[in-house]
C-alpha cells in the first residue's frame, strides 16, 4: 500500500469535499444487496458533498448525487484518494 494512501475509516467520518474508495462493508448481506442496488459497492469512488449529522450524507458518484443515511455511514469502510 502507498504511503500516501491512509487507513480504512467509516464513511460517517468523511468530511465535505473529500473523494474516498468504498473498501469494505460491515453490515449484512441485506446491507450490502441494498447498497449494491444504489450502486455502492467495495472499489467505487465518490465525492462527499454534504453531511447532515444525524440525518445522513449526501455523495456524489458520477453525475449521479445519493442521500446516505446514518446507520449505514458507519458500515461503509472508505479511505481518501
Amino acid at each position: 500500500m502507498p504511503e500516501r494512501q491512509m487507513a480504512a475509516f467509516p464513511l460517517a467520518l468523511a468530511a465535505p469535499g473529500e473523494r474516498v474508495r468504498i473498501v469494505a462493508l460491515t453490515g449484512g448481506p441485506g446491507m450490502a444487496k441494498r447498497l449494491d442496488a444504489m450502486g455502492l459497492h467495495p472499489g467505487c469512488e465518490f465525492d462527499v458533498l454534504q453531511t447532515e449529522g444525524a440525518s445522513g450524507m449526501l455523495i456524489r458518484m458520477a453525475s449521479t448525487r445519493l442521500a446516505v443515511g446514518t446507520g449505514m455511514l458507519h458500515r461503509i469502510r472508505v479511505c481518501k484518494l
